[in-house]
């Protein structure tokens, strides 16, 4: 049986709600490990995401791994492989005008719906307070945040879905569940991350399920976020 057919859509939604239960275990692991030492994470120096997001990202390839090894599925057909540089820097210098066209969205909901104080709160939470958090930050989004979301939402769960509905239901699909999983934050968020997943999975489907892209211009997107949010505040 060729190796596109090793799981389908009830082992991806598995996958999904695994990393659901990954990510909110993370955010309790990490909370109930302040409160035990007594720190009162507004209190910090820095920003919370230096400890929850190395948490909750290693969660996330861990258990993508553990369903990838279940069904004995390599990381070449995760989708991780070798990738032009042509590509890779195409796709770096179009995650500005995907992260422009989110904003934008996001403004716009703003407008209809009004602000969500969720929005500005999650912002104190990821927004670092020097040149150098950032710079650390931006790291953590090219090295850690990218990969892992992309090997397991392109790489595993919208793989699973096209194998059974096909690219274009599993594209929908898959970006539909990876806005709502942002949707934790701030129901805002749902909206334009739906969208950039839909733009991180096309790309996915057009290099060939190559998640070495997706995660390159997944990881400089979130850089990019963090880096405007930080100069527009400063």
């Amino acid at each position: 049986m060729e190796n596109q057919f090793k799981w389908k859509a009830k082992l991806a939604l598995a996958c999904y709600f695994a990393l659901i239960g990954g990510v909110l275990a993370a955010s309790i692991l990490v909370e109930f490990a302040l409160f035990v030492m007594g720190i009162d994470y507004l209190d910090l120096s820095f920003p919370i995401v230096f400890v929850s997001l190395p948490v909750s990202e290693i969660i996330i390839l861990g258990v993508t791994l553990l369903f990838a090894r279940y069904r004995g599925v390599s990381l070449k057909e995760l989708g991780l492989k070798k990738a032009s540089f042509k590509i890779l820097a195409i796709v770096a210098v179009v995650a500005l005008p995907v992260f422009l066209l989110a904003v934008g969205i996001s403004v716009g909901e703003e407008i209809v719906f009004g602000s969500d104080p969720m929005t500005e709160f999650t912002a104190e939470l990821l927004m670092p307070r020097d040149s150098f958090q950032l710079v650390a930050i931006v790291v953590l989004s090219l090295v850690l945040v990218g990969p892992c979301e992309e090997l397991a939402f392109r790489g595993f769960v919208q793989k699973g879905f096209e194998n059974s509905f096909g690219k274009m239901k599993g594209l929908l699909i898959a970006s539909v569940l990876f806005g709502l999983l942002h949707g934790f934050n701030t129901l805002y968020a749902i909206v334009p991350v739906f969208v950039v997943g839909l733009v991180f999975g096309y790309v996915w489907q057009r290099t060939g399920g190559n998640t070495t892209v997706s995660a390159l211009m997944h990881g400089v997107y979130d850089a990019i976020a963090i880096a405007m949010a930080y100069f527009l505040s400063a």
